[in-house]
């Protein structure tokens, strides 16, 4: 019943979605005039291309574009699923992002097409429109959760479970009572009495403060009983490794008696791995990956990567000439490539302005005993292999630039852990490998952190490791801008 009124809801949103896109056209295009006038009055100096637009039928193939990227955007980005479990983040990045997306769209769509369609007015168009949707959504979602708060439209379940994955999910629920979900009972599947006596004792501890844990349904008849005498609309399975036949039985009761059911993705508790569900023909996967996983921001992050690099490498190239003269003041080649590992342990070969002399690689063996860093990794101080114009590229990072065609082929990113050398690798331990889980950067935590001024590597990885359990585009931009001064003040370079 209430999936079926949430359908209702879905399909209302969808209506709600159409007539305020459609709202938004008419508005861009009637109130654009508005804007001249405050754009006067305010002296604002913002540049139009005219006072007057071309008759609205001319706009009409933006209105198209416009339903149409909305709607693809919005069901490619899951917006028409339950509300229960979402945030109002998400719901305004959802406004947010398929805006961006209709945009570029609609811009794609103007160049391609030649139409002598006003810029200002698409861009307000997208503005109403992305308000709208951030708009309604904000108001349908604390709609639903006042009224689930006083006790109307909520989900009665039982928690099959009563480990560590139990407590957590109760504990959530009873701290959002906004998502409408009671727990009408707990149960234990296992066969021992002893075992679930104890469980049950601490499962009433951990939860005294958040909720009164009645009794506790023991084995699958009385959770089959349970189904048959209360209302039930959902079975939530945690805790399973240990219960796997127990849990089926009761998959296939519910099964037979139309009640949905849930098991708990997190099967082994392991932390910061995530997990997710996929469907390959009829049969479902369960994933396990560590951060940051696979998301439409790392698509993002890779266009931005694309777009960013490509500009630079034009825009630098006189730099890159004036530089290339420089490296030609002692013998050898201007660029120096290496072999690196990045995304998965992925080889490619790294690009940067030689800093060195002609085979530099090879001394590096004599100079081990001088390596200031503690861990694989070589650095040191003075190094005697370094050029006089050498010295100068690391002090500013300059020696790097070459690897903005790295980033332009997808080898490395604008932000994200160093690239390592195979040979070190090699003696990474088994957890200092998450490193590679991410595509290698030209700038992460550790180059704004004083760089060359951290001595021990598991210091500079636990900083990678950081960036990766927490990344963020907003995080990404962050680090971009304060590289920055680190460059140009050339913070912990050598």
């Amino acid at each position: 019943m209430l999936k079926q009124n949430w359908r209702v809801i879905s399909a209302l949103e969808r209506i709600g979605d159409n007539l305020l896109i459609v709202a938004a056209f008419f508005g861009a295009y009637y109130g654009r005039t508005s804007l001249l006038y405050w754009n006067e009055i305010l002296e604002l100096g913002l540049r139009f291309e005219g006072e007057a637009l071309l008759p609205i039928q001319n706009y009409l193939p933006v209105l198209l574009v416009g339903l149409i990227g909305y709607s693809v955007t919005l069901n490619a980005m899951g917006a028409y699923g339950s509300m229960r479990l979402s945030s109002v983040w998400r719901l305004f990045k959802l406004a947010l992002v398929s805006s961006i997306v209709v945009f570029l769209m609609v811009a794609a769509a103007l160049f391609v097409l030649k139409l002598p369609i006003s810029r200002s007015f698409v861009a307000l168009f997208v503005v109403l429109a992305g308000c709208g949707l951030a708009l309604q959504r904000y108001t349908v979602l604390k709609f639903l959760r006042y009224w689930r708060r006083r006790g109307r439209n909520f989900r009665s379940v039982i928690v099959c479970g009563v480990g560590e994955q139990a407590v957590r999910l109760a504990r959530e629920l009873s701290q959002r009572p906004e998502l409408g979900i009671h727990v009408r009972a707990f149960a234990d599947l296992r066969d021992s009495e002893l075992d679930q006596r104890m469980a049950a004792n601490r499962l009433r501890a951990e939860l005294s403060e958040f909720m009164q844990v009645g009794r506790i349904l023991a084995g699958v008849d009385e959770v089959a009983q349970a189904l048959k005498d209360y209302a039930i609309d959902e079975v939530l399975f945690t805790d399973v490794v240990a219960v796997m036949p127990q849990v089926e039985d009761l998959l296939l009761l519910c099964a037979d008696q139309g009640v949905q059911t849930t098991i708990a993705a997190d099967i082994f508790s392991i932390g910061l791995v995530k997990s997710g569900i996929s469907y390959f023909g009829g049969m479902p996967l369960i994933h396990f990956q560590t951060p940051p996983g696979d998301s439409w921001e790392l698509a993002l992050k890779r266009a931005i990567d694309v777009v960013v690099s490509g500009a630079l490498l034009v825009l630098m190239a006189p730099v890159f000439v004036l530089i290339s003269i420089g490296v030609k003041t002692s013998p050898g080649p201007v660029l120096f490539k290496q072999t690196r590992m990045g995304l998965n342990g992925r080889l490619f070969q790294m690009y940067k302005f030689r800093s060195m002399r002609v085979n530099a690689e090879q001394d590096l063996t004599l100079l081990r005993t001088n390596n200031e860093m503690n861990g694989p990794v070589f650095k040191m101080k003075n190094d005697p292999r370094v050029t006089i114009f050498g010295r100068f590229l690391r002090r500013f990072s300059l020696d790097e630039l070459p690897q903005l065609w790295n980033v332009f082929v997808g080898e490395m990113s604008l932000v994200g852990p160093r690239p390592p050398i195979p040979g070190e690798v090699g003696l990474y331990e088994r957890k200092t490998r998450r490193r590679l889980s991410m595509r290698p950067g030209l700038t992460c935590i550790w180059q704004v952190s004083g760089r060359n001024n951290i001595k021990d590597f598991d210091d500079w990885v636990a900083l990678d490791l950081h960036y990766i359990d927490n990344w963020s585009l907003s995080r990404d931009i962050i680090l971009l801008l304060r590289t920055i001064p680190a460059v140009l003040l050339g913070t912990g370079a050598r």
